[in-house]
C-alpha cells in the first residue's frame, strides 16, 4: 500500500508537469524532479505527525483551495494565470506552511542547500506538490474522514521515510518527524552535505529531542529488532520448499571471507559501524556495511581484477516481496546504508550480482537473478551514484553450491544479492 500512495501522487508529476514547474521557476529540470521527490514524502511524513485536530483544520484548508478546480486535475490550478496572464502563487504553499509550521523555513532552505536550488523555489515545489499529496490520500478528493486517512499515514510513515535521500536524513525536521520509524533506524547525519565533517553522531532527531526520547527509544529498538527477526523466519525462511523458492526468499548473511554463512544474520547483535567522515550508521554485526567499510579502507586497489572478481560481500538484511523484485521496505534501510557508504568512497566502483539455488527453471532463475540486481542498481542510480556502478548481472544458479533437494535452509545460501569491489 505504501508504495501505491507514493506512486499514485508521483504519477501527476508526468515530464511535462515537471518541465512546467522548472520553466516557472527557472531552476534545472533534474533539480526540480528530485525536488519534487523529496517534497512528497515529506508532506505526507508532515500530515502523518499531525494530531487529529491539526489534519482536520488542514483538511479544511484544503476543501477550500480545492472547490474551485478539478481534483481529477491536481496541479491544473498551479499553472492557472490571473487576470494579468500572471502565474498565481495561492493557498497550497500556506498548506504546506501550515503542516510543518515554523520548522518550513528552515526545511525549504535546507533541501534548498542539498539542491542547489533557492529556498523559494523548493517552498513552489511543496506548495505544487500539496494538491497531489492531498489528492492521493483522499482518492482524489472522494474521501475526507480524518480517522482513516490517519491511519492510513500512520502505517506507512516507515515507507515515506526511506525514501528521503540520506544526504538530507530527518535531523532538519527536528522533533516533527519522531514517529518514522524507519528514520531512527537509517543513523543518517542530519546536516545536509554528506562529505562534510560532522562531529554530532548520526541520528534522525536533533540532538534536544533525542535526549528527551533517550528512556523509551531503547525498548522500541528492541521491539523493531524482534519484529523484523519475526518477520524474516516467517516470510523469508519458510515460504515453502518446491520451484517457488528461488523467486520468494533471499539473503542470510555472509561471511565473505570464507564463503559461508551462519544461520540468520537478523539474530545478531546491531552494531555502529564507524565511517571515515566521524559518524557511524547500525548495521548487524560482521553485516555487509562493516565488511564493505574496512575492505574500502584497505588497500584493495593493489589486488588485481581477477582477485576483485573473487570478493563478493553478500547483502544480509535484502528481502523482496514474494515473487516479484521489488525490496522491502524493512529492507530499504540496508539500501541507505550502502548508498551512504558509497557517497563516502566516491573512487569506489561495485558490481551487483544475484544469485538463486539450483531448483526451478534456469531461464527464469536468471531472470529473477538480474531483475533483483536491476532493483538494488535502480536504487543506487536514483541516490545518483549511477557512476560508480560499473554494471548489474543475473547468474541464476550458476554458482549454486547446494543440492537442488537439499533442505530449504540449505538452499537459501545460494539465494542472494552481492555486491563486489572493481576498480
Amino acid at each position: 500500500m505504501e508504495n501505491n500512495i507514493l506512486q499514485n501522487i508521483q504519477s501527476y508529476f508526468t515530464d511535462q508537469v515537471i518541465d512546467k514547474l522548472a520553466g516557472h521557476l527557472g531552476e534545472d529540470k533534474e533539480k526540480v524532479a528530485k525536488g519534487v521527490n523529496i517534497a512528497v514524502p515529506s508532506l505526507l511524513l508532515g500530515l502523518q505527525s499531525q494530531s487529529k485536530e491539526g489534519l482536520t483544520s488542514i483538511f479544511q484548508s484544503a476543501k477550500h483551495l480545492f472547490a474551485s478546480f478539478d481534483l481529477h486535475d491536481a496541479l491544473g490550478k498551479y499553472f492557472s494565470k490571473d487576470d494579468r496572464g500572471e502565474s498565481a502563487h495561492f493557498e497550497s504553499d500556506n498548506i504546506a506552511s501550515e503542516i510543518f509550521g515554523d520548522k518550513f523555513a528552515g526545511i525549504t532552505q535546507t533541501i534548498g542547500k542539498y539542491l542547489g536550488m533557492s529556498s523559494e523555489s523548493v517552498s513552489s515545489l511543496f506548495g505544487a506538490s500539496v494538491p497531489a499529496v492531498i489528492s492521493g490520500i483522499t482518492q482524489k478528493g472522494g474521501h475526507w474522514d480524518v480517522a482513516e486517512v490517519s491511519q492510513l499515514l500512520q502505517a506507512n510513515r516507515s515507507s515515506f521515510a526511506s525514501v528521503i535521500p540520506p544526504g538530507l536524513g530527518l535531523g532538519m525536521f527536528g522533533s516533527l518527524f519522531a514517529k518514522a520509524d524507519v528514520a531512527k533506524e537509517l543513523g543518517v547525519p542530519n546536516s545536509i552535505e554528506a562529505d562534510s565533517p560532522r562531529p554530532a553522531p548520526a541520528m534522525a532527531h536533533t540532538q534536544r529531542e533525542a535526549d528527551k526520547a533517550k528512556k523509551g527509544a531503547g525498548m522500541w529498538w528492541i521491539l523493531i529488532l524482534v519484529l523484523i527477526a519475526l518477520l524474516w523466519f516467517l516470510f523469508g525462511r519458510g515460504c515453502g520448499n518446491d520451484k517457488k523458492d528461488t523467486s520468494e526468499t533471499v539473503n542470510t548473511s555472509l561471511d565473505s571471507n570464507k564463503n559461508t554463512k551462519p544461520d540468520s544474520s537478523a539474530g545478531s547483535a546491531m552494531v555502529d559501524v564507524k565511517l571515515p567522515d566521524g559518524n557511524s550508521l547500525q548495521a548487524f554485526s560482521s553485516g555487509i556495511e562493516e565488511q564493505l567499510v574496512q575492505f574500502l579502507q584497505s588497500d584493495y586497489k593493489t589486488w588485481t581484477d581477477e582477485q576483485l572478481k573473487e570478493k563478493w560481500f553478500d547483502f544480509d538484511n535484502l528481502n523482496f516481496e514474494t515473487g516479484t523484485a521489488t525490496v522491502t521496505p524493512a529492507s530499504q534501510v540496508q539500501l541507505v546504508n550502502i548508498a551512504r557508504i558509497l557517497r563516502l568512497f566516491p573512487d569506489a566502483k561495485i558490481k551487483i550480482g544475484g544469485y538463486t539455488d539450483k531448483t526451478g527453471d534456469e531461464a527464469i532463475n536468471k531472470k529473477v537473478s538480474q531483475e533483483r540486481a536491476n532493483a538494488v542498481k535502480n536504487y543506487l542510480d536514483k541516490e545518483g551514484l549511477s557512476a560508480q556502478v560499473v554494471g548489474a548481472e543475473g547468474y541464476g544458479s550458476e554458482f549454486a553450491k547446494v543440492a537442488w533437494d537439499a533442505p530449504d535452509k540449505e538452499r537459501a545460501k545460494d539465494r542472494r544479492v552481492a555486491i563486489s569491489v572493481r576498480k
